[in-house]
C-alpha cells in the first residue's frame, strides 16, 4: 500500500530516486576514472571536489530542467531527457573549471575516461530502472485501480484512447449510466455495473483507489448526486474532462494525456509522503527503544495487578477504510472486558488501579509504535476508531469515511485541541471529524511537527479520562 500511496498521483517520488542514483553513479565514474589512470582509489582534493561538483551539477539541473510527471520507460525518455543532461553537466563542469583557471589541475585522459564510464553506466542504470519500474507495475505495487462512470459515449472514447503503456493507472470497471436497464455486463472487456449494485462491495472486490466520473452533458444532472454518493467512502474522486461550464481554479490536473478536477484527493502521496513515512519509522525505532523500561515496568504491574494478557488488540478502522489489529497496553480488568466497543468514562469501575496511571499518561498507547512500524499507522493522523463506531458514525454523521483518507495516527489535529477521550456526548465525534478533515486538507510536515509538540504538552499538563 505504502508504494501505491507514494505514486497515487506521479512518478517523482521514483524519478528523484533515479536522479539521485544517477549522480552516484557520476561519482562513482569518477573515481574509477582516477583509479584507471592512476591506479589509486584515494582521489586528491581537487579531484574529489571535481567529482562532487560533476554529481552536484546534474543533480541540480535534474531538479530545475525536469518537468517530468511520470517515469518513461524505454530510450526516448533517456535520449529525450537524461542525455541532454548529461551533456550540459559536463559542459558546465568545463565551463567552472576555465572560470576558476583549474583546467590544467585536471587530466583529459581522466576527463574523457569519466565521460565513457558514466554514459556506459547511464545505459545500464536506465536498463535496470525499467526493469524496476516494469516490475512494480506488473505486480500492482503502483498500479492505480479505477472505477470509471459516465455515458456510454464517453466511457467508450476514453478506453479508446487510454494510454495503457504509459500510465499506472488501470479501469478495472465501469458504470455506465445510460445503460442501467438493459447494459452490456462486460462493456469493452471491462467489467461493468448498475447504480443500484452495492458500490462499497465494489470498490472493495476490485481495490478501487480512484473513481473518475466523466463530465458530459449526459453526465451533467448526475455529477453532483455521485459525488455526495463516493464522498461516503474513503476513495479518491476526480473528475475527467470538466467541461466550461464549471469554474475549477484549483485542484487541476492531468495524466496519460487526460485533464481532471480533483474534487476529493487524499495529500498524503509522492515525495512528502515518503518522507514522513521514512521519518514515522525511524522516530518509532527510536521511541520503542527510549520507552521500552516504561512498557516493562508497567507490562510487570498489570501481570501483578490482573495477570496475562499483558496487551490487547483490537479491530480498527484504517486507511481506506480498511480494517487492522492495533495494540495497547491492557487498562481494563480481564473480567470487565467483554465489552470491547464500550468506551472508558471518568471514574469507569472497570479500569485497573495502574490502568488510572497508564490512561492519564497514555502509556497505553506506547505499543502503536509497532503498528506504525508495520504500516498500519502513523505517528500523526486521525485516530482510528473501532470497526463497529466507523460503521455506526458513517451512518450518523455526513461524509464521515472521508477521514480515512490517510493513515490513522497515535496522535492527531483532533487530540491536540481537545478532542480526546470518549464520544459519547452528542456533538463530540462530528467536531473531532471536523478536526480530522482540517488535518487531511491543510497536511505538511511541519503541521506533523508542531502537532507532536503540542502532543507532549497535552499528555503533561491535560487532564484526561
Amino acid at each position: 500500500m505504502l508504494f501505491e500511496k507514494i505514486f497515487q498521483r506521479d512518478d517523482k517520488s521514483f524519478l528523484l530516486f533515479y536522479h539521485i542514483f544517477l549522480s552516484g553513479i557520476l561519482y562513482f565514474s569518477s573515481t574509477l576514472a582516477y583509479y584507471v589512470r592512476n591506479k589509486t582509489w584515494v582521489l586528491t582534493d581537487i579531484y574529489v571536489t571535481g567529482s562532487i561538483t560533476i554529481a552536484a551539477t546534474f543533480f541540480i539541473l535534474t531538479i530545475f530542467s525536469s518537468k517530468e510527471k511520470r517515469y518513461i520507460k524505454g530510450t526516448v525518455q533517456w535520449l529525450r531527457i537524461d542525455l541532454i543532461l548529461f551533456i550540459q553537466t559536463f559542459i558546465i563542469t568545463i565551463i567552472f573549471t576555465v572560470v576558476f583557471k583549474v583546467t590544467d589541475d585536471y587530466s583529459r585522459i581522466w576527463i574523457f575516461t569519466n565521460v565513457a564510464l558514466a554514459l556506459s553506466l547511464f545505459i545500464i542504470a536506465k536498463v535496470l530502472f525499467d526493469y524496476i519500474y516494469a516490475h512494480l507495475v506488473s505486480s500492482n505495487a503502483i498500479q492505480r485501480n479505477i472505477l470509471l462512470i459516465g455515458d456510454s459515449n464517453g466511457c467508450q472514447e476514453i478506453i479508446k484512447k487510454f494510454p495503457k503503456k504509459t500510465s499506472n493507472s488501470v479501469i478495472k470497471c465501469l458504470i455506465i449510466i445510460d445503460q442501467q436497464e438493459e447494459k452490456d455486463s462486460n462493456f469493452y472487456g471491462i467489467p461493468n455495473f448498475r447504480m443500484k449494485d452495492n458500490f462499497g462491495q465494489i470498490l472493495n472486490h476490485h481495490s478501487i483507489g480512484q473513481i473518475w466520473i466523466i463530465s458530459s452533458t449526459k453526465t451533467q444532472s448526475h455529477i453532483e448526486s455521485l459525488i455526495d454518493r463516493f464522498l461516503n467512502y474513503s476513495v479518491d474522486c476526480r473528475l475527467i474532462q470538466p467541461e466550461s461550464k464549471f469554474k475549477f481554479i484549483e485542484g487541476l490536473d492531468s495524466e496519460a494525456g487526460f485533464d481532471f478536477y480533483n474534487v476529493s484527493f487524499s495529500p498524503f502521496y509522492g515525495t512528502s509522503f515518503l518522507m514522513k513515512s521514512l521519518l514515522d519509522k525511524l522516530f518509532s525505532i527510536i521511541a520503542l527503544i527510549l520507552t521500552s523500561p516504561i512498557i516493562i515496568i508497567f507490562a510487570i504491574l498489570i501481570l501483578i495487578e490482573d495477570g496475562f494478557p499483558i496487551f490487547f488488540n483490537q479491530k480498527r478502522t484504517g486507511w481506506d477504510g480498511n480494517s487492522f489489529n492495533i495494540f495497547k497496553l491492557r487498562s481494563i480488568k480481564n473480567a470487565e472486558n467483554k465489552n470491547e466497543s464500550l468506551q472508558v468514562i471518568a471514574g469507569d469501575s472497570r479500569l485497573l488501579r495502574v490502568g488510572k496511571i497508564i490512561r492519564r499518561l497514555s502509556i497505553d498507547e506506547l505499543p502503536q509504535f509497532y503498528n506504525v512500524l508495520k504500516g498500519d499507522m502513523a505517528i500523526v493522523g486521525p485516530r482510528p476508531h473501532m470497526t463497529d463506531h466507523t460503521e455506526y458514525y458513517s451512518k450518523d454523521i455526513k461524509n464521515f469515511m472521508q477521514r480515512h483518507k490517510c493513515l490513522p495516527g497515535i496522535t492527531g489535529w483532533a487530540q491536540v485541541n481537545g478532542s480526546r477521550g470518549p464520544t459519547n456526548n452528542e456533538g463530540t465525534m462530528d467536531k473531532r471529524f471536523q478536526h480530522d478533515l482540517y488535518y487531511i486538507k491543510n497536511w505538511n510536515l511541519m503541521l506533523d511537527v508542531y502537532i507532536l509538540v503540542r502532543t507532549v504538552l497535552v499528555v503533561l499538563f491535560q487532564k484526561v479520562d
